[in-house]
């Protein structure tokens, strides 16, 4: 299997949060778009859950899900500050 661990972590600051939030990997990645995501719909944050979840199955690279958690981001107006 796979490593599900980032290259790099990025920090993130959610609707309603003060502190910016580290996902350092997949597994909390996927926490995040399933628990604390604002926006639960889109296509991006549906393919962002989908390439999470095969990264963790060693079905594809960590990488390209953190390409599409990003591209989640972006559809959300989520904040990536580092």
């Amino acid at each position: 299997m796979l490593s599900v661990t980032w290259d790099r972590a990025l920090a993130i600051l959610l609707p309603g949060m003060r502190r910016a939030m580290e996902i350092k990997d997949v597994r909390n990645a996927m926490f995040v778009l399933a628990e604390k995501w604002p926006v639960t719909y889109g296509r991006a944050f549906q393919r962002a859950l989908v390439f999470c979840a095969r990264a963790i199955e060693g079905k594809c690279s960590p990488s390209r899900a953190r390409l599409a958690f990003l591209a989640a981001a972006r559809e959300a107006n989520v904040a990536v500050v580092a």
